[in-house]
């Protein structure tokens, strides 16, 4: 029985140890990102420069729910 329980108090450190890493990593995604300032123009050339060529696929993300999230703004393409 001092077997079992010695076993038992290493998967309770264990699970503690754990969890100070998920609290730590949640913590550091909540710390605040430094603020870069980026035209609409730098936005549409990266974009040109990850999909290529095509107008459609860029326009596609740049107003993907991911670019809104990122620049904190809804971007729409109009023709």
């Amino acid at each position: 029985m001092a077997k079992a329980q010695r076993r038992d108090q290493v998967i309770q450190r264990k699970s503690r140890q754990t969890k100070a890493k998920v609290v730590r990593a949640a913590q550091k995604v909540a710390r605040p990102v430094r603020r870069v300032q980026v035209t609409l123009g730098d936005l549409i050339a990266a974009a040109f420069d990850t999909v290529g060529d095509e107008v459609k696929k860029v326009a596609k993300v740049v107003s993907s729910p991911n670019m809104t999230l990122a620049t904190g703004k809804n971007i729409v393409v109009v023709g």
